[in-house]
């Protein structure tokens, strides 16, 4: 959650990268696991917040020379048409991040599209020996759009967001400057064809800290029967797992099938989604596996989508020939 709130003079960046990947068979002399992934682009727009709406300010783009991952993997050449003599011209990561940070200035908020960007940006400032605190919250656009443009739940990709709103194409997608473009005016939008009021709580509910945890998991013991797997993970759910502190109950723990929710709150850290689901081992017997996370818009619509199912049909849920989606990304 947000501890301030947005007014005029708020600065968000839009940002999104690109990075390439080991290649599968190719021996490296670290642990590639330590680097999933070596940024290779980032591109950015700034705004400010004024009377209502997000105000361009400034559009960042850089090119960054890898130094472990040196060629491109197949995958990631195709989607981004990007060469190996294009990798050559580019900057060090270190110089890149600098300048990065320049553009940001007084930010208080990144905003991408999807959760990935932050936690590989922070993977390859910890590989490099750099400080890997963002000191920004972070805004994942994409559950946003959902709520505001009639896909509660569903996870859509920039380019259905673009043509949702009918922005003009000017350049291809899967391009870090492109798409953080594109992303930037779907931003736009999202403000002028709703009520400031709802997308202002919008984002406040969904920006999370980078820098903390923010998801948490469990796997409780094998046991006999599906109840004794539940309460084993219950005591989970009874402290925040970032400070310790006695949640409350926002939406107290339903159970739907073979999973259970809740929405708890802590008055340190916010809302926190909590989902446990049972499941059978080779051996027959059940286990839960439980997890805690802070709560996002889409968290927020799941538990009392959840919820509602739970009160019309009780621990059985809507009977499947009712059922038109029975995945979690949408009820």
């Amino acid at each position: 959650m947000l501890n301030f709130h947005i007014k005029d003079g708020t600065e968000f960046v839009v940002f999104d990268m690109e990075w390439n990947q080991p290649i599968y068979g190719k021996e490296y002399n670290f642990d590639v696991s330590s680097l999933t992934g070596e940024i290779i682009e980032i591109g950015a727009v700034k705004y400010v917040y004024d009377s209502g709406m997000p105000v361009m300010a400034g559009t960042f783009s850089v090119n960054i020379k890898p130094v472990m991952y040196t060629k491109l993997h197949y995958h990631v050449k195709k989607v981004t048409n990007k060469t190996n003599q294009d990798l050559a011209k580019g900057i060090p990561f270190e110089e890149a991040y600098d300048r990065f940070q320049k553009f940001m200035g007084g930010a208080q908020i990144l905003v991408g599209w999807g959760n990935s960007d932050p936690a590989m940006l922070k993977q390859n400032l910890r590989f490099f020996d750099m400080d890997d605190d963002l000191h920004v919250f972070f805004l994942d656009l994409q559950p946003v759009f959902s709520l505001f443009g009639g896909e509660r739940g569903k996870q859509r990709s920039v380019e259905f967001a673009v043509d949702y709103y009918s922005i003009e194409k000017t350049e291809g997608f899967h391009s870090a400057t492109a798409d953080a473009i594109y992303t930037g005016r779907i931003f736009e939008k999202i403000f002028e064809h709703n009520k400031t009021a709802q997308v202002l709580s919008a984002v406040s509910s969904s920006a999370v800290d980078p820098d903390i945890v923010s998801e948490f998991t469990m796997v409780g013991s094998a046991v006999k029967d599906q109840s004794r797997a539940f309460a084993g993970t219950r005591a989970f759910w009874k402290k925040c797992p970032i400070c310790g502190s006695i949640f409350n109950n926002k939406i107290p723990s339903f159970r739907i099938r073979k999973s259970e929710y809740a929405l708890l709150y802590c008055p340190n850290h916010g809302e926190f989604f909590a989902r446990s689901r049972v499941k059978k081992n080779r051996d027959g017997d059940y286990y839960a596996s439980s997890v805690l996370r802070l709560a996002t818009q889409n968290d927020y619509y799941l538990v009392a989508c959840k919820r509602e199912e739970y009160d019309k049909f009780g621990v059985e849920g809507k009977p499947k020939e009712e059922k038109t989606d029975d995945s979690e990304q949408g009820c």
